[in-house]
């Protein structure tokens, strides 16, 4: 199995229908600071950050994006009838042994509730199987946020009761998505195109 991503090929920017994934560049530091400190955006998601620790995050996160093999990636989501940035996606946490790696995402309060995190995710999940030795792409989210559970089940992901072997605390859902059963059943309308830079 192959990420096909080598030291020398760039990472694709992905689009669907209506967004644009594409990784972060340095101009998206006030974005990123922004939304790591907002108590709405992180609610479910986890502590906020103070501007300056956003700051050492943002640095580290462009470092891991020029490290081959791939470990993490940072994708800008871009509205592409506004070209305005409206979250932030990741794929990390790969675990080579045990063939997967986490996806997660983080949207603007005025971007929720309009389908944009089921078609954020489609294009993580398969990202992560385009660029990642991965077999599983696995998420997790708060079991009060009732919300987040609607879009995993609308792509077809499997619930796991074992949080355990996931290495996540109490008062955390499950969901994965499986190499050998994701594909086209699972798109939102308009699919998705991957385009190099």
């Amino acid at each position: 199995m192959s990420t096909g991503i080598d030291s020398t090929d760039p990472l694709p920017i992905f689009e669907t229908e209506r967004l644009r994934l594409r990784p972060l560049i340095e101009s998206d530091a006030p974005f990123f600071c922004e939304i790591y400190g907002d108590p709405d955006a992180m609610h479910f998601v986890g502590p906020t950050l103070t501007w300056e620790r956003a700051q050492r995050s943002f640095q580290r996160v462009l470092r891991l994006l020029r490290a081959r093999p791939l470990e993490r990636l940072f994708l800008m989501l871009i509205e592409r009838s506004s070209e305005q940035a409206i979250g932030i996606g990741s794929l990390q946490s790969s675990d080579v042994h045990r063939h997967r790696v986490e996806a997660g995402m983080i949207l603007k309060s005025p971007a929720r509730g309009r389908g944009y995190g089921k078609e954020g995710l489609f294009a993580l999940v398969t990202h992560a199987f385009t660029l990642f030795p991965a077999d599983e792409v696995w998420i997790q989210h708060a079991t009060d946020n009732s919300i987040a559970r609607r879009v995993p089940i609308s792509l077809g992901l499997s619930s796991s009761l074992d949080t355990a072997a996931y290495e996540v605390g109490p008062g955390k859902c499950i969901w994965s998505a499986y190499r050998h059963s994701w594909g086209p059943a699972a798109a939102p309308p308009g699919g998705l195109r991957a385009t190099n830079p």
